[in-house]
Parts: C-alpha cells; sequence; structure tokens
C-alpha cells in the first residue's frame, strides 16, 4: 500500500541538527509525551479476576477446538495436553464435566487465580519492557495542523519536511505504518480463550510479532489530532543503542517554514536545506485571522 504524504514537526534546534546531520533522532518510548504510549494496558481486555475466572473453561474450549494439533506449549505441559486431547477426541460429551472439575479444583490444574495473576502481571511487565528496546520515529500526514505547529514546531517557530521514502534506494522510510487510534490501550489478549488456544497451539513468534505491532501502533483517542504513521525499529541482542538514523536527501523534498520563525533561523534552516537538496520547495506558512494555516512559495 502507497504511503500518504508525510510530514515530520521539528524545533528550530531539532530542524538544525536534523538538515545538518542529514538524520532523524528516533525516540525511545519513555520519552513520549504521552506516558502510556507503546504500553500494554493489561493482559486482557476484561478486568484481571473476572478474565481470569473463565480460564478454565477457555482452556478446555482450546483444546476442543484444536484436537488435532500439535501443542508448541512448553514441553513440561505437552503430555497433559495431548492426554486431554485424546480424551475429548474420543469423548467429546465429557467436555462440560471437564470444565466443571478444573472449575471446581484449578489449583490442581495449576490454573490458581492468584497464581495466574502472578503471571498475567510478570507477563505484561516483561512486555512493556521489551518495548523499550524499540526506538521510533513519529510523522504525520497533516501538515496544516494547529495544535502541531504549535506543540511540536516550537509555537510555529519551527518547520515541518515532506518526507517522500525513496523506492529505488528501498528506504527503511517505507515501513512507516499508521496509528490506530482507540478508546483504551490495547490489551496483550482480547479474551482468555485467545490467550488458551495461543499459549498451547499457537505459533509463539508469531504471537509475539503480533502482540507487539498491535500495542506499538496504537495511541488513545485524545492524540487523534496527530494523524499519526510512525516507523519503530528494535534494538538488535547486542547492537549498540542508536538515536539517529540517516536518510538520501532526495527523500526531502519540501520544507515547511513556520509563521513566526525569526529572519535568521529563516535564512540558516533554508540555507542547510538548499544544500542538502537543491531541488527542495521551500513554503512559508501564514496564519490567517481565523487561526487557519495557509503556505506560500517562498
Amino acid at each position: 500500500m502507497a504511503l500518504p504524504p508525510l510530514y515530520k514537526y521539528l524545533d528550530v534546534r531539532g530542524a538544525k541538527l536534523t538538515l545538518g546531520n542529514q538524520c532523524f533522532r528516533f525516540a525511545k518510548p519513555s520519552e513520549f509525551q504521552d506516558n502510556t504510549d507503546m504500553k500494554a494496558e493489561g493482559l486482557f481486555s476484561d478486568e484481571l479476576d473476572e478474565a481470569l475466572a473463565t480460564m478454565p473453561d477457555s482452556f478446555v474450549d482450546a483444546i476442543m477446538t484444536n484436537l488435532y494439533a500439535p501443542p508448541t506449549c512448553p514441553a513440561n505441559l505437552r503430555p497433559g495436553v495431548v492426554k486431554m486431547q485424546a480424551v475429548l477426541r474420543a469423548h467429546p460429551e465429557v467436555a462440560p464435566a471437564v470444565k466443571e472439575g478444573l472449575r471446581k479444583d484449578p489449583e490442581k490444574a495449576g490454573l490458581g487465580l492468584e497464581r495466574w495473576k502472578e503471571r498475567a502481571g510478570a507477563f505484561v511487565n516483561e512486555t512493556n519492557d521489551f518495548l523499550q528496546n524499540y526506538r521510533v520515529l513519529c510523522v504525520t500526514t497533516d501538515k496544516a495542523s494547529d495544535r502541531m505547529w504549535k506543540e511540536y514546531a516550537q509555537a510555529d517557530q519551527g518547520i515541518a519536511l515532506r518526507l517522500t521514502p525513496s523506492i529505488e534506494k528501498d528506504s527503511k522510510f517505507l515501513k512507516f505504518a499508521p496509528v490506530n487510534y482507540l478508546e483504551k490501550r490495547p490489551p496483550v489478549f482480547a479474551k482468555t480463550v485467545e490467550f488458551a488456544a495461543e499459549s498451547l497451539f499457537g505459533n509463539q513468534t508469531e504471537r509475539a510479532r503480533a502482540t507487539l505491532h498491535g500495542i506499538i501502533y496504537a495511541k488513545t483517542n485524545p492524540y487523534k489530532f496527530e494523524s499519526e504513521y510512525r516507523l519503530a525499529i528494535p534494538l538488535g541482542e547486542g547492537e549498540e543503542d542508536y538515536r539517529t538514523l540517516p536518510y538520501h536527501p532526495e527523500e526531502l523534498g519540501e520544507l515547511y517554514l513556520g509563521a513566526a520563525m525569526t529572519a535568521a533561523d529563516k535564512e540558516e534552516i533554508v540555507a542547510l536545506a538548499k544544500a542538502l537538496n537543491a531541488a527542495i520547495a521551500v513554503f512559508q506558512a501564514r496564519r490567517g485571522k481565523d487561526g487557519q494555516i495557509t503556505f506560500d512559495e517562498a
């Protein structure tokens, strides 16, 4: 899918560094303005006690829908799962009784509430800690956002740059993806039965990838004004921390100067941009009496 026009807002200092050093600065999730961004809300969408109470039923339902699937859970759990599959294949009618037995003595089956609360909390914390290894670049599809110019471009003193990822050079910036805006942060799993099925039979690598993607590319509705796309790249094992990523000069095709930019900053920033890409188009932002932002060729 082709990317829409993408823009990066920068304050004056960020503009000079980005143009002068020919690279964008990545952020760590812990530095985001929204301190809940790139965090899992919880293991499930329901309240934890309520969700965990359904765990015995969920595990039996997961086995019933995967009677012939090879278990991918930890090796010490597989014999019990295989045995349960055999029983339910031969006598599917006993499933309600099995559920009832697990509900009566969940501790014996390893489904005790307190144990799973502890595991759920640990899993969410581990997921959120892992997400701190990502380096993120955020852009927007809206170059004329009043709030973005105020909050991310130093109250109209900064700039916006249009970034057009190079297809010919297989640019990493082609991997930008849209952010989904939600009422609340997404959980790791929507339902306990999904957790049970994935835990017992899922592709653990694919599950982790899908789970992380859903959390990384989600924000809450108060940030919908940002119209954000983001690029999130994890640090490799043993890889030295990095905070910048170079771009190709031709990937910056348009420069938008803030309506309140000083003449001195304008002169310096335009010179840096032209030295980088002589063909860059330069526009001056204007604010109308109604506050609406428009642009003139500079």
